[in-house]
């Protein structure tokens, strides 16, 4: 019997994703529905986007997609946060997050084919930058910084992440750091940590299953810690549901992410337009 995830218990969400998509892709209806309950929901996206460039322009063009995604949903862009990092690969050895979360020198500045600091937008700068008065440099201890900041100036009661089950070196790696700053504070302040999946160990080619209205469990969670009769399931109202519509919302927001929804990528992206989005509640801190 499926789990519901309770939204009652949801006051203060904030979203922590490795790219511009990942959001909506994972969250995109847990999000409007909190909004419509007049609950607060906060996002942070820890890179750039910017993989293969060698300067700000598909980063930039990535965090606009965003802040447009993301308003089809109802949050503001003063609900979004830029970190800024790097994004240099998904595999594990070519994965910004992964060197920096594995690095031996918590100061060792990992530049990109762009730059070796953190940026955002002219309009919007990134977090560090709004913080600290100046931009972050392309090491762990900046990031390290950076979540602790965020965390105290959100105060949230839940946070939603990647998971060490998915197959992308940047989500992979952002689960360790996140686990790492929530297990840095107080028992007491501690939020509720859940975690979503987008590339998992069945591979992009295969989960999630093309044209269908629910999630099936992919091959090889369970190696990773995930129990699929554990996770909790998200029932999405019309105006999210009902396949690839232009009435769907989540579909819109989709929509908006121009720069991610090439030919060889728009099946798998949109096949995350289903009835429902699926958690798990990570109980050890």
């Amino acid at each position: 019997m499926k789990q519901k995830l309770q939204l009652e218990k949801i006051n203060n969400l904030l979203v922590i994703v490795p790219h511009q998509d990942d959001e909506v892709l994972m969250a995109g209806g847990l999000i409007h529905q909190l909004l419509l309950q007049e609950r607060r929901v906060s996002v942070c996206i820890v890179t750039n986007g910017d993989y293969g460039s060698t300067d700000f322009s598909k980063g930039q063009a990535r965090l606009r997609e965003s802040l447009a995604g993301l308003s089809v949903l109802g949050l503001s862009s003063e609900a979004v946060y830029f970190f800024g990092y790097a994004d240099t690969g998904m595999a594990p050895e070519e994965s910004f997050l992964t060197r920096l979360y594995f690095s031996d020198d918590a100061v060792q500045n990992f530049p990109s084919g762009c730059t070796c600091h953190t940026y955002g937008l002219p309009e919007k700068p990134d977090f560090h930058s709004q913080f600290f008065q100046e931009r972050g440099s392309y090491c762990k201890a900046s990031l390290q910084q950076d979540l602790r900041e965020l965390l105290a100036w959100i105060q949230p009661d839940t946070v939603l992440t990647t998971h060490k089950a998915d197959r992308h070196g940047d989500h992979e790696a952002l689960y360790y750091f996140v686990k790492d700053a929530l297990q840095n504070l107080a028992p007491s302040a501690r939020p509720r940590l859940f975690v979503g999946l987008v590339h998992s160990p069945e591979g992009d080619e295969s989960w999630p299953e093309r044209n269908t209205s629910f999630f099936t469990e992919p091959k090889g969670i369970a190696d990773f810690g995930l129990n699929w009769k554990n996770r909790l399931v998200l029932s999405l109202p019309a105006e999210l549901s009902g396949g690839q519509t232009p009435s769907n919302l989540k579909f819109q927001a989709l929509g908006k992410y121009e720069t991610a929804l090439e030919p060889n990528a728009i099946d798998y992206l949109l096949s995350f337009v289903k009835d429902e989005e699926i958690f798990w509640e990570i109980q050890e801190i």
